[in-house]
């Protein structure tokens, strides 16, 4: 009795965490989303059954905010890719400082979100910002952009910033794939005639292929519930240009006070997200087939 119990003791405190930190507030959000409650309004629970997701079916804002997540995450995903993918296979080649430069290039990625958001705010500020002064100096303008009004400007803000954060966590994994793969595979391919371009085609890209939608899947999965950078930067604007799903939930719940249908919207996000997943695994498999 004593053997069989002991594993169950060591592992009940993560039990009891995981339960209390994930499974509870996800039973909670799917249950409220049964009801129309608002806490600031009196506090009644109206069971509403299905009438929260026919409502979200038909609101508009959550058709907008859907498209706009849809944009935020191909936006931020691809170059943060692209840009990891460089940063590693520069730090797979030997070079003096190497080490110093793998830990350097963490710092984005330790940094919050609202700290970024604050420090991007502050580079493109209108009046004292440090790109404005560059496009000054160079000529680039004659008066100082203001970023934060226009959307295509406002865009550029985010995604640089989110970029700037994100890439380094691409370039750790690939880096970490990149470091599996033997040696000989390379010398192989090059006495067979292989071009750089071609090894890559080859040999790097079909070892480090599930790194990569691994890394992609949760990056995407992270970005489309991000709030923090967007609501420190932008609040959703201009004129809701930017206010991605969690935004919309945001104020739903916290500025209109509508929690039951906050949560309904949850659920909604959270179907989304499963779905994407899904998808996202099925087109791993079929190209690997």
């Amino acid at each position: 009795m004593r053997r069989h119990a002991l594993p169950w003791a060591l592992i009940a405190p993560a039990v009891v965490l995981v339960g209390a930190g994930a499974i509870y507030p996800i039973a909670y959000v799917i249950w409220l989303s049964g009801y129309d409650y608002q806490p600031y309004r009196g506090g009644l629970m109206v069971w509403v059954g299905a009438g929260n997701l026919a409502r979200v079916i038909a609101d508009e804002t959550f058709w907008h905010s859907l498209r706009v997540s849809a944009i935020w995450v191909g936006g931020s995903v691809i170059p943060q890719f692209l840009l990891g993918l460089g940063m590693a296979l520069v730090l797979n080649e030997s070079f003096r400082g190497r080490g110093l430069v793998r830990t350097v290039i963490l710092a984005p990625w330790a940094v919050s979100g609202v700290v970024t958001g604050i420090i991007w705010l502050w580079i493109f500020d209108g009046t004292i910002g440090v790109v404005n002064d560059l496009l000054l100096r160079a000529g680039a303008v004659d008066f100082p952009v203001a970023w934060g009004i226009h959307e295509e400007t406002t865009w550029l803000m985010l995604l640089l910033a989110n970029a700037w954060r994100g890439a380094p966590f691409f370039a750790i994994v690939l880096l970490a794939a990149l470091q599996s793969i033997e040696p000989e595979l390379y010398e192989a391919a090059h006495i067979d005639g292989a071009s750089a371009v071609q090894r890559f085609r080859y040999v790097t890209l079909p070892l480090i292929l599930d790194a990569v939608v691994v890394s992609t899947l949760l990056r995407a999965l992270w970005t489309f519930n991000f709030i923090d950078l967007i609501l420190t930067m932008t609040r959703g604007g201009p004129i809701d240009a930017t206010k991605t799903l969690p935004i919309y939930i945001f104020d739903v719940a916290y500025q209109r006070g509508e929690f039951g249908y906050a949560a309904a919207l949850s659920v909604a996000l959270c179907l989304v997200l499963v779905a994407f997943s899904a998808a996202w695994w099925q087109l791993r498999r079929l190209g690997g087939r």
